[in-house]
């Protein structure tokens, strides 16, 4: 039992504002904000936000999305804390939302109501999401390049935001979590062989995780025959269970230590919807 258990009994259901409904206020849009790799960053993180408070239709989607929060926190949420959401079954129902998925986890007696079930989400969100989403702007805010308007500038730079796909501007950034994702995808169906496994996944995995693997994972695939089947013999329920575990306990937190790593020394690039003005920028001497 984790310290979020109890926190449904601290909510005060008498508080207009926690009506378990998404939130109407919308944040303001600049059309040529200074700073275009926080807007886009910060655009990133109230998204994951949201999402954390709707909820989760499975544990498989639980999981994809904690790959998502390790890449929009730049590594600031520890990996101990996507492990334990998806390891604890009281959690699990209190973060999905299709009754039939709650139900596999907990007796229904002790199954919160959908209501009380974001209440909790919010508290969880307030306590740990929004400052680990803080920590990650604190991480770039001086490092994100400025554009400014200059009135002697006939072409100045233009950033459209919504163009932007990499986390922070930051392809390569963008790439490692792409690479990322591909691997947890590729985990949870499962392969036809131990060779794609040993061949192609793992590899793969070790580039994406910029060498912070556990060095003895191929080793374990070809000597260990139970794994190796939950990976390649195996589509029942358990084994999809298996497969969801072993990316969490394996990959996310190696995962998480390279996007850390990554977001400090990856260089900001535009991609699309611009016009460059390719002078040096000068600052003050003083």
């Amino acid at each position: 039992m984790t310290e979020w258990d109890d926190l449904a009994d601290d909510v005060d259901t008498d508080d207009p504002y926690a009506e378990g409904t998404a939130s109407i206020l919308e944040a303001p849009r600049f059309e040529s904000p200074t700073r275009p790799a926080l807007e886009t960053l910060s655009r990133d993180q109230r998204e994951l936000i949201s999402s954390w408070l709707s909820g989760f239709g499975s544990r498989e989607d639980l999981l994809l999305w904690s790959h998502e929060a390790t890449v929009a926190t730049l590594g600031q949420l520890p990996p101990e804390w996507h492990i334990d959401r998806l390891m604890s079954l009281s959690e699990l129902s209190t973060l999905l939302v299709v009754e039939e998925e709650r139900e596999r986890w907990v007796e229904e007696d002790a199954l919160l109501s959908q209501k009380r079930a974001r209440e909790w989400r919010l508290a969880v969100a307030s306590r740990d999401l929004v400052p680990a989403c803080q920590r990650a702007l604190r991480k770039v805010r001086w490092s994100a390049v400025e554009y400014a308007d200059d009135d002697d500038t006939d072409d100045p730079t233009v950033v459209d935001v919504d163009d932007q796909e990499a986390p922070a501007m930051r392809p390569g950034l963008g790439e490692v979590a792409d690479r990322q994702r591909w691997v947890v995808t590729q985990g949870l169906r499962g392969f036809g062989s131990l060779e794609e496994i040993v061949e192609t996944w793992i590899p793969t995995a070790i580039h994406a995780s910029y060498g912070e693997l556990d060095e003895d994972l191929a080793g374990a695939f070809w000597s260990e025959r139970p794994l190796r089947e939950m990976f390649t013999a195996r589509d029942d329920t358990a084994a999809e269970f298996f497969r969801e575990s072993f990316l969490a306990t394996e990959f996310l937190p190696p995962f998480n230590t390279a996007v850390a790593k990554v977001s400090d020394r990856a260089g900001e690039a535009i991609s699309g919807g611009e016009t460059t003005d390719h002078s040096a920028v000068e600052y003050p001497s003083s």
